[in-house]
């Protein structure tokens, strides 16, 4: 009777140690974060909406948002150390208006556990708005360099 009564709490010990916290991957571990833009009024630096912003990422011509916002989410490029969105202000009236926008970085590929895997992080190096001599977005300022996180905002954009 004593030996199956120590069987079992061998077995069972033997099981606890077994299991490592790497073999479940949870929740808490954070994905590949997107960046946060926030808009901003030129003049007053004030959180501003813009109304009917189409996002359009330019070399997949996938639509990533369409409505009015404040603040937004996109995400960034694995493959590559720059990413191109179109955005539209206005985009389903005849006074729509498109500005190009390029975001250079580097991506740093950050180890989370063997179950989670990898995720990308990134470093902002610069913003370049293409000008088209109409632009709705007047400038862009870096606020947080290391897209690690989606706690706040990376980018401002002054419209």
């Amino acid at each position: 009777m004593n030996f199956h009564l120590y069987s079992r709490a061998i077995l069972i010990l033997f099981f606890l140690v077994a299991c490592e916290p790497d073999d479940i991957c949870l929740e808490s571990n954070t994905d590949t974060p997107n960046l946060i833009l926030k808009f901003v009024d030129n003049f007053t630096g004030e959180t501003k909406s813009v109304n009917n912003l189409k996002i359009k990422g330019i070399n997949n011509n996938e639509d990533f948002f369409l409505g009015t916002v404040d603040s937004i989410s996109i995400p960034l490029n694995n493959y590559d150390d720059n990413s191109s969105f179109s955005f539209t202000k206005e985009f389903n009236t005849n006074q729509q208006n498109e500005d190009l926008i390029y975001f250079n970085y580097k991506r740093n590929n950050v180890y989370i556990s063997r179950s989670c895997g990898y995720k990308m992080e990134y470093e902002i190096d610069n913003i370049i708005i293409e000008n088209d001599n109409s632009n709705w977005i007047e400038d862009s300022i870096i606020e947080i360099i290391d897209v690690n996180d989606e706690i706040s905002h990376h980018v401002k954009i002054y419209h």
